[in-house]
């Protein structure tokens, strides 16, 4: 649609009163939300008229129907106000420059979609009638809203000038540094009367913002939205608006855009001062404990910083002189020179020598595939080892050979229950025990669960009963980490809502690797996973280890199913066990505050998805290549998340069975993880 609308408009266009979507013109349903269209036939006479001016004519149902209207024409009347022209349309609704008494007003006429939801229903009328008490000198004030009449509509006054958005696009050479500050004054100082207000400018974007013929800048009503969000979201949204003002790069929507900013670490602004680029990138810090902690004090930091003419510069490497900020760009690592070469030379010979004198590596290298990697400090082996050797008739390869097969078999002291035997009953976390060999078997946490070996029916329901899988014991823990566990071993994370007992949410697969290594250390256990590298591609997890570790899929589905054949894990009725979209708000909840399964684990289902070890595949687990203990196939891109979380409404996705799959190397909202143990 034009941005600007005339006289000449054709009359044909019609709108759907309820989703806003232009409707065909012989249409008798909108395409787009199916609702039924009424439209009102002109009469003859109407037809017969032929005028180059439309007479002024009463805003009626004769143009408006129950579900269409057609666009008002220049010179409509409209509960007193006289349609100038059409302004242009957004997601709520229809917007006109009007006139009455001599003074333009922005009028806009909403869609009826946006008063049938409740949900959206009550954000709008909360928006509305907080919109209607603000008053500042920064933003359009609210002269009028009647969400009674049929359609509802609002009035604000209008204000002459331009946006920051099209000033970026074609006059970008107006925001200079000093204008940009200016700017980002006005802008704080907007945004804490703001929330006074109990409103939040979290969602504003350049488009939103007018500078004015007196060259103060406001703020339309479409960029104040009432949200319940932490002061510290609308801080890093004044950040990237001042970010994207500032950056001289074609780039700049890319390079600073909000989605992007939350995962990857701030860029310096080339061309603008040290002061306000270390200013920005503590309001843009991905981990939002990190940032300001209120609007005024940044206000506050911003009018102390000194003049961009005595400020230093910072200059992106490869365009002129280089001014580093902190993490910016990296020092280059110093050559090794000749002398740590001959050290580094010495070091390997004397770790041959050693190697030689002390294990067998000669012949593991050189001798027969059986041969294993000894120490001569190693302690004896308290398993038993029985070989024998069959001798097979020769067959030929080219050449007579005979065949020797070593068969190996070991018999530990300690007996393992077979798991397709095994009971699946469930007992109490274990205390200190020492096992026939001597070894002290460490104590397992109170807040986890012994999940007894059994077989089960993986990715399989109540369509199909048969189990397909036979899982070893082992334990899991009752609740999802919190965040008060979580910041005991790791940076804080960016979580959607804060709270020491709520769950740790937004961080990535492979932090939670480096956390359960770390906490397993910190407890004197045994880590479960090898990292060689930063890469989560070469992660390898030892099963056997008794450190924490995450579950694989099938024990995660297993421990949720908890024996029984429920949709979610626990109940057929997901608001007794799991908080969803329709019960929690959108909001994270404390764990544990709701319905336990059989096996005592809380939130399988709802509250935040759950990290598995596996890696994702759409096929698996059909294709599942082994059925004892597995653990997912062996290579991939994207790692399994189970369990569905406060944003999945009833049904599939917060199924017990429903599979999601995630990037191990960046975090995400609503996203959590909770910990098993081998014994």
């Amino acid at each position: 649609m034009p941005e600007n609308g005339s006289a000449s408009m054709d009359k044909q266009l019609i709108f759907c009163s309820n989703c806003g979507k232009q409707i065909p013109a012989r249409a008798k349903f909108c395409t787009f939300c199916g609702e039924k269209v009424e439209l009102v036939s002109p009469s003859p006479e109407e037809l017969a008229e032929q005028k180059p001016k439309e007479p002024v004519k009463e805003y009626s149902k004769q143009d408006v129907s129950d579900s269409a209207y057609r666009l008002m024409d220049p010179g409509t009347e409209f509960q007193g106000y006289k349609i100038v022209r059409l302004m242009n349309k957004d997601s709520e609704g229809i917007k006109y420059i009007a006139e009455k008494d001599g003074r333009q007003y922005v009028l806009k006429v909403f869609f009826r979609s946006k008063f049938s939801n409740l949900s959206s229903l009550f954000s709008l009328q909360m928006r509305l009638k907080h919109l209607n008490k603000l008053d500042t000198a920064h933003t359009a004030k609210v002269v009028e809203v009647n969400q009674a009449h049929d359609p509802a509509y609002m009035v604000a006054e209008h204000v002459s000038g331009t946006s920051l958005a099209n000033i970026k696009a074609n006059k970008p050479e107006l925001l200079t540094e000093d204008f940009v500050r200016e700017i980002a004054k006005q802008l704080i100082s907007t945004a804490i009367a703001v929330r006074q207000e109990g409103l939040t400018i979290c969602n504003l974007t350049l488009t939103g913002i007018m500078l004015a013929d007196n060259g103060k800048i406001v703020v339309l009503s479409s960029g104040i939205t009432y949200e319940d969000v932490d002061e510290r979201e609308d801080i890093f949204n004044i950040g990237v608006i001042i970010a994207q003002l500032l950056s001289h790069n074609s780039l700049y929507k890319s390079i600073y855009d909000a989605d992007r900013l939350k995962v990857q670490k701030f860029p310096y602004v080339s061309g603008g001062s040290i002061g306000l680029n270390k200013l920005l990138s503590e309001c843009l810090h991905r981990n939002i404990l990190q940032r300001f902690s209120s609007l005024k004090t940044i206000l506050h930091d911003l009018e102390r910083l000194p003049p961009v003419e005595e400020d230093e510069i910072y200059v992106a490497q490869g365009k002129g002189a280089s001014i580093l900020s902190e993490g910016a760009t990296e020092v280059p690592k110093p050559r090794i020179g000749i002398d740590y070469l001959f050290w580094i030379l010495v070091g390997v010979i004397v770790v041959i020598v050693a190697l030689l004198l002390t294990t067998n590596i000669y012949s593991v290298l050189f001798g027969g595939k059986q041969q294993t990697l000894t120490t001569i400090f190693a302690p004896r082996d308290t398993t038993q080892t029985e070989t024998t050797v069959q001798e097979l008739p020769p067959r030929r390869f080219g050449r007579t050979d005979t065949l020797r097969i070593t068969q190996t078999r070991n018999t530990p002291t300690e007996r393992r229950t077979d798991p397709r035997l095994a009971s699946s009953a469930i007992t109490p976390a274990t205390t200190p025990k020492t096992t026939t060999s001597g070894r002290l078997r460490v104590p397992v946490p109170a807040t986890f669960q012994h999940i007894g070996g059994a077989t089960f029916g993986f990715n399989r329901l109540k369509e199909n009963l048969n189990h397909n899988v036979s899982q070893s014991d082992y334990h899991i823990s009752k609740y999802e980490v919190t965040q008060a566990e979580w910041n005991k071993y790791m940076m804080p994370a960016n979580v959607s809502h804060v709270g020491d007992n709520l769950p740790v949410d937004n961080i990535s697969w492979i932090n939670i690797i480096r956390y359960c290594n770390a906490r397993s250390e910190d407890e004197g256990l045994e880590p479960a996973y090898k990292i060689s590298s930063a890469n989560a591609a070469v992660v390898t997890c030892n099963f056997r280890a008794n450190g924490y570790r995450l579950p694989t899929e099938a024990e995660w589905e297993m421990a949720a199913k908890a024996g029984e054949l429920y949709a979610y894990s626990g109940s057929d009725d997901p608001s007794e066990v799991a908080w969803h979209r329709e019960n929690s708000g959108g909001r994270i909840r404390s764990v544990g505050g709701k319905k336990a399964n059989a096996w005592g684990l809380y939130d399988m289902s709802g509250n935040v998805s759950e990290w598995c070890w596996d890696w994702f595949d759409a096929k698996y687990p059909s294709t599942l290549p082994t059925f004892i203990n597995p653990t997912g196939p062996e290579t991939g891109t994207q790692k399994v998340i189970r369990g569905g979380n406060v944003f999945n409404g009833e049904g599939r996705n917060l199924g017990i069975l429903w599979r999601e799959k995630g990037d191990p190397s960046r975090g995400y909202q609503f996203v959590g993880f909770r910990l098993v143990r081998t014994f």
